[in-house]
């Protein structure tokens, strides 16, 4: 019964694929129509990605049945698209999970990493698209020819933007990329609810109970590297300053001579005007070798300031015993304050736990889902986010980890 529920759904679906129109309706369009249009839901090409290559056409078969699923959850939540098309398709792909890497300057003296030791799983991820009808040239003009950023993501084996990697920084724990979790706002159906940037973007990390799928970063950890990475980058900083080429001071007196010479040529007729521009320049004179020693002592001071920072930390955070508490920053090797919390916006660092993906299973098999999704500022859309946020049946993400 079961399969003939499904079999009928997806014909329906199809159905309203051909009946799309793909021209606007020929009636004129007032502000109130679009909002009040019947959508439809609109199967666009599925992504077959090309480093897809250890997933067979077989475990593609299974995976496609698991993102099925998840679009009939969909379906019965939101049958009826109004003042939108649904369009909705599935992605196969590749993500390295707890992977360890090695960092280097690469040939573009730009930050890049080898891998030592890759953590290669099969991911792959449903995702259903909002755009909204509207007016144009007097005409109503369905979703299917609009863009939208309202949409619903579910990802399988794959943290997807929950997870974010600091740019140009090099910190790893054991090998492991550090990365930077949303911060929690609020607990919803049982599950933590992860707010993205800017607030319209919600995140749910669905994974098997009794183990997290990442790990946080200590303080200690992160001080420890903090202190020993700023210590770093402001010696390399301090010692290409003061190997930075300047000219001998033959040259720069005779520059120096040119000028005053030119002063007197434009204003020895006005000894006033003379003095005082004679007075200002020299006032504000340096070699260039004083203008680089002022710099590098700046450099040093700076160094000083931000060390201190951390060091202070480091001792303040040992006092109180939490060397081994989760680091929440605010930006990485932000000086003050060091820690932050949730509330303020703060972001949990963490590493991919190399010891939650199970490498017994098919690859098929979801161990891990990110359920995302985000909306446009209209009516029409901030009502589909609601429906998800309200019904969304997120129990059943839950029942297909590990099967």
């Amino acid at each position: 019964m079961k399969k003939q529920i499904i079999i009928i759904l997806f014909i329906m679906i199809h159905l309203s694929v051909w009946s799309q129109k793909a021209s606007p309706a020929n009636v004129p369009c007032t502000e109130d129509m679009p909002p009040k249009a019947n959508g439809k839901w609109i199967h666009r090409a599925d992504n077959i990605l090309l480093s897809t290559t250890d997933m067979s056409k077989a475990d593609q078969l299974q995976a496609k049945k698991r993102m099925e699923e998840i679009h009939l959850m969909m379906l019965k939540i939101y049958p009826q698209p109004i003042g939108v098309d649904a369009m909705w398709h599935y992605t196969f792909g590749i993500n390295y999970f707890a992977s360890q890497v090695k960092y280097f300057i690469n040939s573009n003296e730009q930050l890049d990493y080898n891998f030592i030791k890759e953590g290669r799983v099969s991911a792959f991820y449903y995702t259903s698209v909002f755009p909204v009808y509207y007016c144009a040239q007097n005409k109503l003009w369905p979703g299917s020819t609009n863009e939208s950023h309202t949409q619903i993501q579910v990802f399988a084996n794959s943290f997807a933007t929950g997870l974010g990697k600091p740019p140009e920084d090099a910190m790893t724990i054991e090998g492991r990329q550090v990365k930077m979790r949303l911060p929690v706002k609020q607990t919803w159906n049982g599950y933590e609810l992860f707010h993205g940037n800017g607030g319209a973007g919600r995140y749910v990390f669905i994974h098997r109970k009794g183990i997290l799928p990442y790990i946080p970063v200590t303080r200690q950890q992160y001080l420890d590297y903090t202190i020993d990475h700023q210590t770093k980058y402001f010696d390399k900083l301090i010692k290409e300053l003061g190997q930075m080429p300047v000219r001998t001071l033959e040259e720069q007196e005779t520059e120096k001579k040119n000028k005053l010479a030119k002063f007197e040529k434009d204003f020895g007729k006005d000894p006033k005007r003379l003095k005082s521009a004679v007075d200002y320049y020299l006032s504000g004179y340096q070699t260039d070798q004083q203008r680089r020693d002022e710099q590098v002592n700046k450099i040093k001071n700076n160094k000083d300031d931000v060390l201190k920072s951390f060091k202070d930390e480091l001792e303040k955070t040992t006092k109180e015993g939490l060397l081994d508490s989760p680091a929440i920053v605010l930006e990485m090797y932000y000086p003050s304050p060091v820690f932050t919390t949730e509330a303020a916006v703060g972001r949990m660092l963490v590493t991919e736990n190399p010891d939650y993906m199970r490498k017994d299973l098919p690859k098929y098999v979801p161990q891990l889902f990110v359920l995302h999704w985000n909306w446009n500022n209209s009516k029409v859309q901030e009502d589909i986010a609601k429906i998800i946020e309200e019904n969304f049946p997120i129990e059943k993400l839950q029942a297909m980890i590990d099967k």
